[in-house]
């Protein structure tokens, strides 16, 4: 795999909280929902860098699984369009958001899910929208 077919370039977590991520994104969606969830408790299993750090992320992923499952149009991962540009878009929104004063550990962890999420999309080949 070149560096630049690398799907996990980018994220915020590492080694096999990385992976575990990875599988999880790759199976919500491929809309394997059983395998979703047992990557998602595979998540919760591994160490981050703090406890409310922690929740936000594994709350971030709890949601879109969820998101996706449901199908609900009103949902962010469910109506927004998927194309690089836009998530590039998000992705800087988040980031922006994290390095804002005015949050806490858990906003950090929430809005890394979701730059994760949106960075393996970005890197990943083209897959199609939940």
């Amino acid at each position: 795999m070149t560096k630049s077919s690398n799907p996990t370039r980018g994220l915020t977590v590492t080694g096999k909280t990385r992976d575990a991520v990875a599988t999880f994104i790759d199976n919500v969606l491929e809309r394997k929902f059983t395998d979703a969830e047992r990557s998602l408790e595979d998540v919760k299993t591994k160490v981050f860098s703090d406890d409310e750090y922690k929740a936000g992320y594994i709350n971030a992923l709890e949601g879109v699984l969820l998101s996706v499952r449901s199908g609900d149009e009103r949902d962010f991962i469910n109506k927004v369009e998927f194309n690089k540009g836009n998530m590039k878009k998000y992705v800087d929104y988040f980031k922006a958001f994290n390095g804002s004063p005015v949050r806490t550990n858990w906003d950090l962890g929430f809005f890394s899910a979701w730059t994760d999420l949106l960075n393996y999309r970005i890197n990943a080949k083209p897959q199609p929208t939940p």
